[in-house]
Parts: structure tokens; C-alpha cells; sequence
């Protein structure tokens, strides 16, 4: 009999307890689920998304196998797992469970035409994002600049198509050439142009404008921008701490952006100047050195950074020089008059 249905490993359950503290904590379990392909192909209608077709070129007992692998893998018992974004995902569960129906007999032979690391292979679904590509960047530590080995690029489903594309098994092509059955109906934009390399640029122009104009003409050397990109930084040094140290998500840890954004800055947004005295004057001064370190290495870091950090380190910088040292906004040159005789 006829049998269309489609197995998707990228669902989860909406109705978990807790599922959105789950979800950020890397804890909600993703499953398993079945449909019938023409409820699939409507869904991609609906929202304007393209399906292509790769026809596996398997041996009956090895389709049999597959689609006894994948009913296995369905049982309540087994068809939740923990996710992993890079290493075990909707994607790569696709790869092994065709691999092991071929018995591991397939050679992926696709070869890219330099090495990629992990935040490189994402960067291009993030191009029009640029809002979700910084906050990507934000969240995703030394483990996302990993090199990817060998299939490992297979964590993306259109590297998967392509790669399987180029497979081999048993000699021979693993799938029939790529068929275009549903052609996506959107075309990919910017979604704004307000990217944050443009805002957080235009803050630091603002912050050190007003920020000098203030230190010289009203004394003041603490004003609003300086605490909010105090509580910025800082907000983001929590969520940082938070995804390292709180979730079980592998791509979260070792993430250096905590350089700059320290949690401790939310203390001192709120904090008037004469209190930075003792140890919080001498961590500004460590944090001064480490800001500046962190631009002079900028290009040799283990991590790639996004580029609107700098003009965010640099607010921050003008903010600990005009605390650390406001005289040297004082300054004023003195002029002798010397008489002739």
C-alpha cells in the first residue's frame, strides 16, 4: 500500500511544564513526530516555504530496515532526546538513521572549498537578520569558532541536501538528483536598517558628545547614557553568565564576550560617583585594562566577536576615563607673559 509520511525530528511539546525556562536552559526534550505529507506540504504552503525531493537510492530490504528504524524511534519510549544545536539535531538525526539502515556504508564525499567553523556555516542564514545575528553572537562562545570536521556540517539541513547530493554507497549515488517540489515564496531581505553596528555607533557619538560637554561646562561626570550602557553591558554579562553556567547548552560556554560585559556593571549603574572608592575603583581600573587589551587583540581572539562591540567597549571606555580620571577634562593650558627689558 501506499505510504506517505513524513518524520520529523524537529518538534517539540508546547505544552511542557515550564517549557520556556526549559527551552532556555537547553532542557526541553525535542521529539520525534509523524505526519502525512500532504498536511506537511500544506503547512509549507501556509507560510510560503519551499520543499525539494532526494529520492534515496536504497535496496528494498534497506528501505525496509530504515522504515523499521524510524518506527522504532517513534516509540513513546524513544522518540524524545536531548538536543544539541550542533551535534545531534533535527539535521544530523536524518544522517546517522539513514547511515545505520546502509549499515554505515556511506561515504560523504563532498569536500568544501576551505575549512568553516561553526558560526561561519550559520553566518548566512543570519545576513538578513543582522538584530538575531548579534544576538547569536552574543550568546555562542569558543565552541561555536570550532573548525567543523568531517560531516559535521550535516547540522545544517542544507548542507545535509548538499552533501547528500555528492554521498556514495555501495558505489554507487546514495540519492537521485535534487527535485524541486514546492519553490519558496519569499525572497530574503534586511528586516531593518537599524543594524547594531549603526545604533550602538551613533550611541557612542551621542554618549561622548554629551558626556564631554557635561564633564567640562556642569562638572557632572555621570550622566544618563553612562548608566545606561552600565545596565546594558551588564544585563548582558547576566545573560551570558546565565547560558554558561545555568543551561546545558555546549555552544554557550567559554564564551569571552564576558570581558566586557560584566554583571557587576549593574551595581555601578546605579551607583553615585563618590561611592567608586577602594576595591570598585581598583576593579574600573582592572576593567579599564581589560576593555583596552581586548581591542588591542581583537583580530587574534579564539572567538569571533561581532563588530558593534567596539563602539559599546568604547562607550564604556570613555565612561571608567571620565570617573578614573575627570582631570583630565579639567586640564587647561597656562600661559606666562614675559616682559622685554
Amino acid at each position: 500500500h501506499n505510504w506517505d509520511m513524513v518524520y520529523n525530528y524537529g518538534t517539540f511539546d508546547y505544552y511542557t511544564e515550564n517549557f520556556y525556562v526549559k527551552f532556555a536552559r537547553g532542557k526541553l526534550p525535542y521529539q520525534l513526530s509523524v505526519s502525512s505529507f500532504g498536511d506537511f506540504q500544506i503547512e509549507y504552503l501556509q507560510t510560503g516555504r519551499g520543499i525539494w525531493e532526494q529520492e534515496l537510492l536504497l535496496t528494498q530490504a534497506e528501505k525496509q530496515k530504515l522504515f523499521e528504524l524510524l518506527e522504532e524511534n517513534y516509540l513513546p519510549e524513544n522518540r524524545t532526546y536531548q538536543y544539541d544545536f550542533f551535534y545531534d539535531n533535527c539535521s544530523t538525526r536524518i544522517r546517522d538513521i539513514i547511515a545505520k539502515a546502509c549499515n554505515n556504508d556511506v561515504n560523504f564525499t563532498y569536500v568544501y572549498a576551505r575549512p568553516h567553523t561553526f558560526r561561519q556555516a550559520i553566518q548566512s542564514y543570519l545576513d538578513y537578520q543582522p538584530w538575531s545575528d548579534f544576538g547569536i553572537d552574543l550568546a555562542l562562545g569558543i565552541p561555536c569558532d570550532r573548525v567543523m570536521q568531517h560531516t559535521q556540517g550535516m547540522f545544517l539541513p542544507d548542507s545535509l541536501m548538499v552533501e547528500f547530493n555528492y554521498a556514495a554507497h555501495n558505489d554507487n549515488a546514495l540519492v537521485k538528483p535534487i527535485a524541486e517540489i514546492i519553490p519558496a515564496e519569499y525572497q530574503l531581505v534586511s528586516d531593518t536598517i537599524l543594524t547594531p553596528i549603526l545604533v550602538f555607533s551613533l550611541f557612542f557619538l551621542i554618549h561622548f558628545i554629551l558626556g564631554f560637554y557635561f564633564i567640562r561646562s556642569k562638572k557632572k561626570i555621570f550622566i544618563l547614557t553612562d548608566r545606561l550602557i552600565f545596565t546594558i553591558a551588564g544585563l548582558v554579562g547576566v545573560l551570558v553568565v546565565f547560558l554558561w553556567f545555568f543551561t546545558d547548552h555546549h555552544a554557550t560556554v567559554w564564551n569571552l564576550n564576558i570581558l566586557w560585559a560584566n554583571p557587576l556593571l549593574l551595581l555601578f549603574a546605579f551607583l553615585p560617583v563618590s561611592k567608586m572608592v577602594g576595591w570598585k575603583r581598583k576593579f574600573l581600573k582592572i576593567y579599564l585594562g581589560i576593555l583596552l587589551a581586548l581591542l588591542l587583540c581583537w583580530f587574534f581572539l579564539p572567538q569571533k566577536l561581532h563588530l558593534a562591540v567596539i563602539p559599546i567597549v568604547l562607550s564604556i571606555m570613555f565612561t571608567l576615563i571620565k570617573v578614573l580620571r575627570p582631570e583630565l577634562f579639567f586640564r587647561t593650558t597656562n600661559k606666562k607673559t614675559h616682559g622685554h627689558k
